[in-house]
């Protein structure tokens, strides 16, 4: 079904039923109310507990260990600056809110904790990392080495609409507070479109002539993002000791295609950009591919 929906998307893109314009528009409106509607249902529907505190730190623990290990990998290889960073970047973060959450939802509907799992590692990690860490470094190895803050990054964080929805359904959950049923009907509905809607926009987004030249490196970022990284995280998570369900939402978290922004923070700072946005397309295939191993790898 996923790669139906992503060859739709390249359908209707090739026989022009749908141009940049209408993507320009489609992507943000789908982060910003079925994904901000399908996170706060399924909050508000959970309970808070301490196993999602180990969530957020096993999350956070094991991304930045991969990105350590890329770091390592880039020296090692003698990598260009620009490509370590897409390397650490690219290779360790992953389309967790747009592409990693619905298909959460979408595998283990009815199950409000894997969910809550999810968009936890989403904003506490990738969310968090991405627009700090991950602006830092490639705003460093661009070709203006410029320097970043991180007070501009959590603004970038805190004028998310999916920021604020995730606190809600937090707050919500934390506190009990009853959702009139037709309003969490509704909210629950328009989240439900969420998975086909950001499969077929990811699907008229791909274009397979902007791979370039670089596929070595190409190659090399790709086996870390999509089988590196997720046996990194496995590992930690068997030590950790989280729940079978919970655990299993923060691998697939880390097995999720490489983040759409990184493509456009390399391009704003021209940091190798054409290797980043070839990362952000051959990814996607690859990371669906593989989608059915982390589902059933024993935790």
């Amino acid at each position: 079904m996923f790669f139906a929906l992503l060859g739709l998307g390249a359908v209707i893109r090739r026989v022009g039923w749908i141009a940049d314009a209408h993507i320009h528009w489609l992507v943000p409106w789908i982060v910003r109310v079925p994904l901000s509607a399908l996170v706060f249902s399924a909050l508000a529907k959970s309970s808070v507990s301490p196993s999602l505190l180990g969530v957020w730190g096993v999350g956070l623990v094991s991304t930045l260990g991969a990105l350590g290990l890329a770091w390592l990998l880039g020296h090692l290889l003698r990598l260009r600056p620009s490509t370590r960073a897409i390397l650490m970047v690219g290779g360790t973060l992953g389309n967790t809110g747009f592409l990693g959450t619905p298909l959460i939802a979408a595998l283990y509907e009815g199950d409000p904790q894997r969910i809550a799992s999810a968009v936890t590692f989403d904003m506490g990690v990738t969310a968090l990392l991405v627009h700090t860490l991950g602006l830092s470094l490639l705003a460093a190895a661009g070709a203006k080495g410029e320097r970043t803050s991180l007070t501009e990054g959590l603004k970038r964080v805190a004028s998310m609409p999916v920021f604020w929805a995730t606190l809600l359904g937090y707050l919500t959950a934390l506190l009990s507070i009853p959702i009139p049923q037709p309003v969490l009907f509704t909210l629950e509905t328009l989240g439900q479109i969420t998975v086909p809607l950001a499969l077929i926009a990811i699907g008229a987004m791909i274009r397979w002539r902007a791979l370039g030249n670089r596929w070595r490196a190409l190659l090399l970022i790709v086996a870390y993002k999509c089988v590196a990284a997720p046996l990194f995280t496995l590992g930690w998570l068997l030590l950790s000791g989280l729940p079978e369900g919970l655990a299993r939402s923060v691998l697939l978290q880390s097995a999720m295609p490489t983040v759409m922004v990184s493509a456009v923070y390399a391009a704003y700072y021209q940091t190798d950009a054409e290797l980043a946005a070839s990362l952000v397309v051959v990814s996607v295939p690859v990371a669906l591919a593989l989608l059915p191993l982390w589902t059933s790898v024993p935790l």
